[in-house]
C-alpha cells in the first residue's frame, strides 16, 4: 500500500522562509535547463481549473506530479476553494512512493517562498510601503512573506469582499502589530502611496492599471496561473523590466502573453529570475514586474526539503501505534 499524509502531516514542515532557498533552486534549474517541468492545465467547466504539475531535476531522489484544481463554486460560497495532492516518486525506479493530500498547501507556501525570494532581489531594502491585492490564502501569504525580508512599515490590502478584506487584515495585524495595516478602498490611490504591489487574485481581465504605475514601482504579480487569467495591464510590461519564473509558461500565460499578442514587447524583453543568480538588477529608473505562473519544479524542491523528515517521523508514529495495538 502506498503511504499517505494529510494536510496534518505536511503543515508543521511548511514555512515560507524555508522554502525561499528552494524557490531559488527551482528557478535556477528551469534557466539552466536542467528541469523537466511540463504543465497541462484543464477546465472541467467555465468555474473551475485543475493545474497538472510534474518535474524532476537531475540529482534528486524523489520526483513529483501534482493535480490542484480550483473552483469558483467553493468560492462563491466562503468555502476553501482549492484541493489537490502531490504524488511522490523514487527517481531511479519511477516506483511511487507516496501521496501527499495537502490540500494546495505545498503550492501556498512555495509560491509565497518565490514571493519572498522576488522580494529580496528586486525591491529595494529601504521599501516601507506596499499594496496587496487580493484577499485569500495567497494574497495573506504574500504579504507575510514581503514583510519577512523588507521593514514594510505601512501596508494596504485591497479586494472585492469587506468582510474577506477585513479578515486579513486582522489576521495580518496580530502577526506584524508594529505595522501600520488597513484597509483600503480606492485602489488606484492606494497604488500610487505603495512602493510595491502584489497581485495575488484570479482575475479574468486586469486590476492594476497602466496609467497607476510610475518608475519605480515594483509588481510581483503570482495569480495569473492559467491562458483565462491577467491581472496586471499588458501596457505596464512595455517600459518596465520583466521578471518571470520561465519564458516558456510566461509567454502562455497572464500579462507576458498578451503583451507579447498585443505586440507590446517580445520573449526578449523578459528575464528569467533564475538566471540573476543572487545579484539584484539595475532597474534604471524604470517599473519592474514579476510575473510567475508557478512552476511544478517549485513543488518538487519544496517537498524535497522535508521528505525524509517526513517520512521518518510519519514511520516512527506508526511503529508506536502498532506497539499499542499489541498490548
Amino acid at each position: 500500500m502506498i503511504p499517505f499524509y494529510g494536510p496534518d502531516d505536511i503543515r508543521p514542515y511548511l514555512n515560507i522562509k524555508s522554502l525561499i532557498q528552494s524557490a531559488e533552486t527551482a528557478f535556477r534549474a528551469i534557466s539552466d535547463r536542467t528541469a523537466q517541468a511540463p504543465v497541462y492545465v484543464l477546465h472541467p467547466n467555465d468555474l473551475a481549473d485543475i493545474h497538472v504539475k510534474s518535474a524532476t531535476i537531475p540529482g534528486c531522489p524523489i520526483f513529483t506530479v501534482k493535480m490542484a484544481g480550483w473552483s469558483q463554486v467553493l468560492a462563491d460560497q466562503d468555502k476553501p476553494a482549492s484541493s489537490g495532492l502531490i504524488v511522490v516518486f523514487d527517481s531511479e525506479t519511477c516506483k511511487p512512493l507516496a501521496i501527499l493530500q495537502d490540500n494546495h498547501l505545498i503550492s501556498d507556501y512555495r509560491t509565497a517562498g518565490a514571493g519572498a525570494l522576488v522580494a529580496k532581489l528586486l525591491i529595494r531594502k529601504g521599501t516601507s510601503s506596499a499594496l496587496i491585492v487580493g484577499t485569500g490564502v495567497q494574497a495573506r501569504l504574500q504579504a507575510e512573506a514581503l514583510m519577512m525580508v523588507r521593514p514594510v512599515q505601512q501596508l494596504r490590502i485591497w479586494g472585492r469582499s469587506e468582510y474577506k478584506v477585513r479578515n486579513i487584515v486582522q489576521k495580518l495585524q496580530s502577526k506584524f502589530p508594529q505595522a501600520d495595516i488597513r484597509a483600503t478602498e480606492s485602489l488606484s490611490s492606494s497604488v500610487a502611496e505603495s512602493e510595491v504591489i502584489v497581485t495575488a487574485t484570479g482575475a479574468k481581465e486586469p486590476v492594476i492599471r497602466k496609467d497607476w504605475i510610475k518608475p519605480g514601482h515594483h509588481i510581483t504579480s503570482v495569480g495569473s496561473d492559467d491562458t483565462t487569467k491577467c491581472e496586471v495591464d499588458p501596457a505596464i510590461l512595455k517600459n518596465a523590466c520583466v521578471f518571470v519564473d520561465a519564458i516558456d509558461s510566461a509567454v502562455k500565460y497572464g500579462a507576458p502573453s498578451r503583451a507579447i499578442a498585443e505586440g507590446l514587447i517580445d520573449r526578449k524583453h523578459l528575464t528569467e529570475i533564475g538566471s540573476l543568480s543572487g545579484v539584484v538588477p539595475k532597474s534604471k529608473g524604470k517599473s519592474t514586474i514579476a510575473c510567475l505562473s508557478g512552476l511544478g519544479i517549485q513543488d518538487l524542491t519544496a517537498v524535497n526539503t522535508f521528505w525524509n523528515k517526513l517520512r521518518t517521523v510519519k514511520a516512527a508514529k506508526n511503529a508506536v501505534s502498532c506497539r499499542y495495538a499489541e498490548v
